[in-house]
């Protein structure tokens, strides 16, 4: 509580878990009675369903604590650049943390605003025992990142040459710690990858397959309400938590896009609502399989295993149409201010090495223009250049000025905060202007490099959940339903084969017949079987859940907690792997009849 900075206190957060639980059962209970359903199972149900409340409530706090971790781990690296950029040019811990502070839009900034605040009120009696307390919290959780900020802490006391050196080795020690976490993370993840594989896609897929013929012996035991909630709701549910309970221990990303000072990311298009084209898509299709399968009483018809798929096909155009529409301008936005991030950097180095050499700032933005007239960034310092030439502002109002300041039309925070530091710097004089220029674009080369390494250590584990959810499960799913159709379609032709062999033996033996008629029909109850078609939709949904738990971790595992990119991912493994289910199901079920005769099979 302490540490996420949440406004409860323990007795409050037990007591709610507790309320809430006794209300879920009794209110559950109540909804038993008044329907009619008072059994020992609806009893389990309900007490299951209040002991999955409790649970919830009770290890919230914690859960909230970890997100809160994550959070803030995900902007260490930028807070230790942006203190030791600040401290490169004003050796002020003071104006560091302000500094970053500042530009850090998470979890991290909370906690550097609230040792400011600690100091201005007397809390600690100096910055650097506010810094201490900061360290002690973070270091079980992030032992570099106490590392480099003891380094930054500790190099205000020095020379400047020494100084410099030990912010070099702050922001390295900080890089080469995240690597190394992120190469451990990734040999972590193997084995729950493997797990998810075999317990939570293919084992329940493939087993699905015997409940047609446990049904028609044991039709108390495997029931339709069952096996809907145990497939589409704990099973997905189970795999969920499992993962995410991986997701929490991974290390921190690096920087993500902040796309929220962009002009266009707060518009929303008529098709990027969640209502719109999901709708229109999805629901037409839904409805059209529900009307056709409400009231059919048949175990088994092409045709209703045909509405049942129409039903599973709107549910994955429906999440992947509104996953895909609702990113995909947002996304050419993400790609943009990641691009002109990536070549900032570089161009950044050469304006400040030409600046050392004694080159005007202006001249050195006209030399710089051929050789950087192909990015996108170009157009960021051609902005700078017309303004200062042609409406004779200021370096500082160049970039700045509410109307013609060239950051306007480049929303990005890492731009305007290494903007910030220059225009600040160049107060002291170009020269100084020019050395900021230098540092910040070595350090913002050295995350990225780092960034392109994490990315290519995880590509093992992700290319392994990519065939998962492309492949490997639907194509499980498909041969599943399949071959239970032909199980069903089979054991119908069966039980309609005994039925007229028994009624004439039954004919010829009078009531002896009889007896044995009625003592083969309570050992095989054919009415009991799973309708082919209920059965495709518990699989369909099933599949549908468990391809999005895939896309949530995959994109977690390889770009951290960005909704933008998690609801790409999504879009893409459910058409892919809606395509993959329906083409296997539609094959394998012709095969399977084209190749075997039912009917001749039973003669």
């Amino acid at each position: 509580i302490e540490f996420s900075h949440l406004k409860i206190t323990p007795e409050g957060a037990f007591s709610l878990a507790l309320l809430t639980t006794l209300s879920v059962f009794f209110i559950s209970l109540t909804a038993l009675v008044i329907l009619n359903s008072f059994t020992l199972s609806s009893i389990i149900l309900s007490l299951t369903l209040a002991i999955i409340a409790f649970y919830f409530l009770v290890v919230y706090p914690n859960h909230y604590a970890t997100v809160f971790r994550i959070s803030a781990s995900s902007e260490m690296v930028l807070a230790t650049i942006y203190m030791s950029i600040s401290m490169h040019l004003s050796p002020n811990l003071e104006n560091a943390i302000k500094f970053a502070s500042k530009n850090l839009k998470g979890a991290l900034s909370i906690d550097l605003r609230e040792l400011l605040w600690g100091v201005y009120t007397r809390k600690y009696d100096k910055i650097e025992e506010a810094l201490d307390s900061f360290i002690g919290k973070w270091k079980r959780d992030s032992k570099e990142f106490s590392e480099s900020i003891y380094l930054i802490k500790n190099s205000g006391a020095e020379s400047q040459e020494k100084r410099e050196r030990f912010l070099d080795e702050a922001v390295s020690v900080m890089l080469d710690g995240t690597k190394e976490r992120m190469r451990l993370y990734a040999r972590q993840l193997k084995e729950p990858v493997t797990i998810l594989n075999a317990l939570g896609i293919l084992l329940p897929i493939i087993g699905l397959v015997f409940f047609p013929i446990v049904s028609l012996f044991l039709p108390e035991l495997i029931q339709p309400v069952f096996l809907v909630l145990g497939y589409d709701f704990f099973l997905p549910l189970v795999v969920f938590l499992f993962m995410n309970s991986y997701l929490e221990k991974r290390p921190y990303s690096l920087h993500q896009p902040d796309l929220s000072k962009h002009p266009d990311f707060s518009i929303v298009k008529v098709y990027e609502k969640p209502y719109i084209i999901p709708v229109i898509v999805s629901l037409p299709l839904i409805a059209l399989g529900v009307i056709n399968i409400i009231g059919e009483k048949g175990l088994f018809s092409f045709s209703l295993l045909f509405y049942s798929m129409l039903i599973t096909l709107g549910m994955f155009l429906g999440i992947a149409t509104y996953s895909y529409l609702s990113v995909k301008r947002k996304l050419k936005i993400r790609k943009e201010i990641s691009d002109i991030e990536t070549e900032f950097a570089g161009a950044l180095f050469q304006i400040g090495s030409m600046i050392l050499r004694g080159t005007p700032l202006e001249t050195a933005l006209r030399r710089i223009k051929d050789d950087i007239k192909n990015l996108k960034i170009a157009q960021f310092f051609d902005k700078i250049l017309y303004n200062i030439e042609t409406f004779g502002l200021t370096f500082e109002n160049a970039i700045f000025d509410k109307q013609y300041g060239a950051i306007n039309y480049y929303p990005s925070s890492i731009v305007e905060s290494s903007m910030h530091v220059i225009v600040e710097t160049s107060k002291k004089g170009m020269q100084s202007a020019s050395k900021s220029m230098v540092i910040i674009s070595k350090y913002l080369k050295d995350m990225h490099e780092v960034d392109e390494d994490l990315k290519n250590m995880m590509e093992e584990v992700t290319s392994t959940m990519n065939i998962q959810s492309v492949i490997l499960a639907p194509l499980s799913a498909g041969v599943v339903v399949s071959i239970a159709a032909i199980m069903t379609r089979l054991l119908i032709s069966l039980g309609d084969a005994l039925t007229s062999v028994y009624s004439s033996i039954g004919s010829a033996l009078g009531p002896a017949g009889d007896v044995g008629t009625g003592a083969i029909s309570s050992i095989v109850n054919l009415n009991a079987i799973i309708p082919i078609h209920g059965f495709q939709l518990i699989v369909g949904i099933y599949l549908v859940e468990i391809v999005t738990i895939i896309g949530i971790t995959l994109s977690t595992i390889t770009n951290g907690d960005e909704s933008l990119l998690k609801r790409s991912t999504i879009s893409k493994l459910l058409m892919y792997s809606g395509i993959v289910y329906f083409i296997t199901l539609l094959i394998t079920y012709y095969m399977f009849t084209s190749v075997i005769s039912i009917e001749k099979l039973i003669v």
